[in-house]
């Protein structure tokens, strides 16, 4: 008897002791407009707030492309060339884009040189929806006339050697049948973050089940010094030299030449020197478009893909077109 009034006793204090420590209910008679400390949102939690829907504001014109329709991949895969072609507009007075990109990056990013894979891919409807997408090998023959454009066209160049045009660039312009150029700086080639020669080789000797060449590798120079702040007798080293490197390790000749920074276009010194080395042409980094009877192969210009949402460089692009 005396272990079961202990018992009980227990079991009171257990529950006097617990009822102790439990919060203290609100007055009915409390102010209606007072709150507890924790049920208003804190300064931080309102800002978070605000960034969300910032956050989804800029996030929704990046879907303007396909506006939850179209899928990149679906569009670029499973069309068949003919159906492609069918969609570009055909042109009495065509001209040719030339697009210049740096590297390609998974997710968002801040970078002026990166493009993020998303982007990316929507360029690529874009471009295969209105243009041609021809490979900078064209262009002579565009010049001379035998190759003649019925349609606007674009052509896709990466500077630098960045290792995304490896890892990222080059399997999926594989899968989409797509002719490229890499611009390699010879000098960064098998560095940390950049393409190795038998990278560079594997993508140069790719031929698509017809047989063709889609990629080719010029030279963006030996260490990417600007042609305006070297001295004017290194230039035709940086350009024989560079060309050399290229052709020795991968095999394949070398027609095209990217000005570092753009700096010296037009500079007659700089074109009789890439003449002489054995360079077709020269890609600048002023921007503009094509005129196919007015090639100027030994200053190209080209558009400058940065960053920016596809759909506002694709409105700049068409613009640039004259559409």
């Amino acid at each position: 008897m005396e272990r079961i009034f202990a018992a009980i006793a227990f079991s009171i204090l257990f529950l006097f002791l617990a009822g102790c420590q439990t919060a203290p209910m609100q007055s009915e008679q409390s102010p209606t407009n007072q709150q507890p400390l924790s049920s208003s949102p804190s300064v931080p939690e309102q800002e978070n707030d605000s960034f969300i829907a910032e956050a989804s504001s800029y996030l929704a014109p990046v879907r303007w492309w396909d506006q939850g329709r179209q899928d990149p991949v679906r569009e670029l895969v499973t069309e068949t060339p003919e159906q492609l072609v069918a969609r570009v507009p055909v042109r009495s007075d065509p001209k040719i884009v030339i697009l210049m990109y740096h590297n390609i990056v998974f997710g968002r990013t801040g970078g002026e040189y990166n493009r993020d894979l998303y982007n990316f891919e929507h360029d690529l409807v874009f471009l295969r929806n209105r243009t041609a997408i021809i490979g900078i090998d064209d262009l002579p023959s565009i010049k001379s006339g035998e190759k003649k454009l019925n349609t606007d066209a674009s052509i896709l160049t990466f500077d630098d050697g960045d290792l995304s045009i490896y890892a990222i660039v080059f399997p999926l312009l594989k899968k989409y049948d797509i002719k490229a150029t890499f611009f390699i700086i010879t000098d960064f080639v098998g560095t940390v973050g950049y393409v190795n020669w038998e990278q560079l080789k594997e993508m140069s000797d790719y031929r698509n089940v017809k047989g063709e060449k889609l990629f080719s590798i010029g030279s963006h120079s030996l260490d990417h010094k600007r042609f305006d702040e070297i001295p004017a007798e290194q230039i035709p080293h940086e350009l024989a030299e560079s060309k050399s490197v290229i052709e020795k390790n991968t095999g394949a000749p070398v027609w095209y030449f990217a000005l570092p920074f753009g700096a010296g276009s037009g500079r007659k010194e700089i074109i009789d020197a890439a003449r002489n080395a054995g360079y077709r042409g020269i890609r600048s980094s002023t921007t503009g478009a094509l005129q196919p009877g007015s090639l100027d192969l030994y200053n190209l210009p080209v558009f400058y893909m940065s960053n920016e949402r596809a759909d506002l460089l694709a409105q700049q692009i068409y613009s640039l077109l004259g559409r």
